[in-house]
């Protein structure tokens, strides 16, 4: 597992600037969660506290702390007398957190365009423009993933309003399974660093309406494409079962 590279801040999201200072819990948190975006935990998995105390050389209170941010954002599960687990991807949650996910972005996209705040402006362009070149390059996905993470930080923390910007960023880090899930194909990141200059062209222009139906687009088509995986993965191992 990654070790603590970069203590009292998350992830940057590739260079859009979306930085926050973290405690030691929540670094740890972000941690397990990229160990578990990475595979090195599959659904269903335990993850035992002393192991990762030992791993990250702390006491297990910050190892429990961690689980417990973890367990709020949907991404183990904390069963009694067994420890924690990660979930299993249901398309029913999938659905119920996009929902949410879109009608909260929206408001940070008309943020976005109102507000006077050139730099924030200049980086989300900037970003924008990093989304497309990556697009282009059919194997990172993890690149597209991180700076796609940062835009919707950038938008979150652009707001200026404090609980929009907490409740996006706990959305993003509830759905990034199933945005890996929903971008892991190379045409379908293509398909979305098309909307995400749509929305670019319409935040220069200043237009709210526009903006937010183009960003709704986007989170929508990814959460089809991540329902699409979930029942390809589904009905595979269907068919694994059978034979």
């Amino acid at each position: 597992m990654v070790k603590l590279s970069n203590p009292g801040f998350d992830r940057s999201g590739g260079e859009t600037g979306y930085r926050r200072p973290q405690t030691l819990p929540q670094q740890i948190a972000e941690q397990l969660s990229s160990a578990i975006l990475s595979g090195e935990y599959a659904p269903g998995d335990p993850i035992k506290e002393q192991q990762l105390a030992a791993e990250f050389q702390v006491s297990r209170g910050p190892i429990r702390e961690a689980l417990r941010i973890l367990e709020k954002d949907g991404v183990v599960r904390i069963v009694p007398n067994r420890g924690a687990q990660v979930t299993q991807l249901t398309a029913d949650e999938l659905n119920e957190i996009f929902e949410v996910r879109a009608a909260l972005t929206q408001l940070a996209v008309r943020h976005l365009c109102r507000t006077g705040d050139e730099a924030a402006r200049k980086n989300f362009f900037d970003g924008i423009a990093r989304i497309a070149k990556l697009a282009r390059n059919e194997k990172d996905l993890d690149g597209y993933i991180n700076e796609s993470y940062g835009l919707t930080g950038l938008m979150a923390t652009s707001s200026n309003n404090a609980r929009l910007s907490e409740m996006l960023g706990s959305l993003a880090r509830q759905t990034i399974r199933y945005t890996v899930l929903g971008l892991r194909r190379s045409e379908r990141r293509k398909a979305s660093a098309t909307t995400w200059q749509e929305v670019a062209a319409a935040v220069r222009d200043r237009d709210e309406d526009l903006s937010s139906r183009l960003i709704v687009e986007l989170i929508t088509e990814s959460q089809k494409a991540a329902v699409a995986e979930l029942e390809r993965e589904a009905a595979e191992k269907k068919q694994a079962e059978d034979t």
